[in-house]
């Protein structure tokens, strides 16, 4: 047990959890030995009974806040730029649009299918990384898998199963259900899993709006529904789901890249739906959640929705911890007793209005990460105060930074951060080799893909575009990796906004976030 001490920022509404007018006060949190929060404290109370000889880690005038949670991604693909379809000259219509331009499938699905072959392991190490150093604790979107990992680097939403084995909790469809599908997953909901689906997904008025009328027919407008996008759904259909309000996962980024238009987030929330933010992926989204916020904040303020700061917050951290927590039975999301103790901390200057420095907060300002009350990433010092081993360095913006991360078949076994780079690069530089040695392996072991010992494999969860089988080349000397992506909003791709995408300049303005 031990215990974080810092300006809290607990998004709490809990008897037990003191409050403050800014929203933040002085305080500690304290962190049970079962990875959960056994209480939290205002800097007059007394320590829990039990916590009297726990190390404290104190942090100062730094914000110590929950875990961040991004409810909408596509992890596989985040190691590549973000794409355009050069020919393309107006915003596409939907989701069936972009996926069937001539430069899909080479763009997204052959790089992917190289790294998520080829080095697994690796690919998956680099874009849980990617999130962590957003503060990201919780996601969506882990590429299937022959052998899901429960507790490794980032909490997984359809993989957790918080020890039990039991990951039937929460299921996910990029693809269009068919309404036996719908039905099927409407009655799990009843039963209490949660659903999250891409649903109606590009421009008012076009045919994939009848998505959100099927789910609705369906009976899926229930309280463990997640519908991703929704942007071209009739908004007077949400009234329907106001007896039994889910959740909309926003993606504002994805959004206004490929349609020039976002979701209308008031009209949900006038119906009681909850709103929660998705940093979507590599190819049309920020990359992480903490990057995502900041778009929400520009749309907010360009369309005049009038959107806190608090409000923002709230869709990263409660308001998806809320969500998941219908299935779940366990509080994320929130700095409370017997929530599950992911916390995340932020630099800020002490006058600071907390919720306002929480969405201008850059990688820079991320000083360490907690996950199930494991320490896993962060600055050195408070790395190696925490007791966090084994180790590794990854650098971000120029700063150093420790990373607990371990080999995904051995919870004690350290692994470089350069030897994952070296491995992903290997493959970048010669995919048809690479790809061709991974289905021999796979071959050559001849057993079921689900025992502890075959070779790991992930699946791609996104249309694979135009193409032969699978989408891929007949030639996989077609198949080109680019060069891997930086891990934070760097110049170069603050650079590669504009002029490019359907946003009309909005999103160009995420460069005063990221002074150079």
């Amino acid at each position: 047990m031990w215990a974080i001490r810092g300006r809290i920022l607990a998004m709490s509404d809990h008897p037990d959890v003191p409050t403050a007018a800014s929203g933040a006060f002085a305080g500690t949190v304290w962190l049970a030995d079962d990875g959960r929060i056994a209480a939290v404290t205002s800097s007059r109370q007394r320590v829990p009974a039990g916590f009297e000889g726990a190390e404290i880690l104190d942090v100062g005038t730094s914000l110590v806040m929950p875990g961040l949670i991004d409810l909408h991604n596509h992890l596989a693909y985040n190691t590549l730029p973000l794409w355009t379809e050069p020919k393309q000259q107006v915003a596409f219509l939907h989701h069936n649009s972009w996926t069937r331009a001539p430069t899909y499938s080479a763009s997204t699905t052959w790089p992917a299918y190289a790294l998520i072959t080829a080095c697994p392991g690796e690919l998956l190490a680099y874009v849980e990384t990617k999130a962590i150093v957003g503060g990201t604790t919780t996601i969506q979107g882990s590429p299937p898998m022959n052998r899901p990992r429960d507790g490794w680097l980032v909490r997984n939403v359809e993989d957790e199963s918080f020890g039990t084995g039991d990951d039937d909790r929460i299921y996910a469809s990029t693809l269009t259900g068919k309404p036996q599908m719908l039905a099927d997953r409407a009655n799990g909901m009843r039963r209490g899993s949660t659903f999250i689906y891409h649903c109606a997904e590009g421009q008012p008025e076009t045919v994939v709006a009848r998505e959100f009328v099927d789910a609705e027919l369906a009976g899926c407008l229930q309280a463990r529904f997640v519908a991703v996008h929704a942007n071209a759904a009739d908004t007077s259909r949400f009234a329907a789901w106001k007896a039994r309000p889910g959740a909309i996962a926003w993606s504002p980024f994805s959004n206004l890249w490929l349609y020039g238009r976002t979701t209308d987030v008031p009209a949900a929330q006038r119906e009681k739906i909850t709103v929660c933010l998705g940093s979507d992926w590599a190819p049309s989204g920020t990359k992480h959640v903490l990057g995502e916020v900041k778009v929400a904040r520009l749309v907010s303020d360009a369309l005049g929705w009038g959107f806190t700061d608090q409000q923002l917050v709230a869709m990263m951290t409660s308001a998806p911890g809320d969500v998941l927590a219908r299935s779940w039975r366990r509080q994320l999301g929130r700095l409370q007793p017997k929530a599950i103790g992911d916390v995340v901390v932020l630099r800020a200057s002490p006058r600071a209005d907390p919720y306002g420095a929480v969405v201008a907060a850059t990688e820079r300002d991320v000083q360490l990460v907690v996950i199930a009350g494991q320490p896993r990433y962060g600055t050195t010092a408070l790395m190696d105060a925490a007791g966090a081993t084994p180790l590794t360095t990854v650098t971000i913006a120029g700063e150093d930074r420790s990373l607990r991360l371990t080999t995904p078949d051995d919870a004690d076994s350290g692994w470089q951060w350069q030897d994952v780079l070296k491995r992903m690069e290997k493959v970048r530089k010669n995919p048809k080799a690479e790809i061709e040695a991974a289905q021999g392996r796979l071959a050559a072991f001849g057993g079921r893909l689900d025992h502890r010992e075959a070779p790991l494999r992930l699946a791609l969860d996104m249309p694979s575009g135009l193409g032969p089988v699978g989408g891929l080349p007949k030639d996989l000397g077609e198949v080109h990796v680019p060069e891997l992506q930086s891990l934070e909003h760097d110049a170069d791709w603050l650079k590669s906004l504009v002029g490019r995408g359907f946003h009309r300049g909005l999103l160009d303005d995420l460069a005063r976030y990221y002074p150079a």
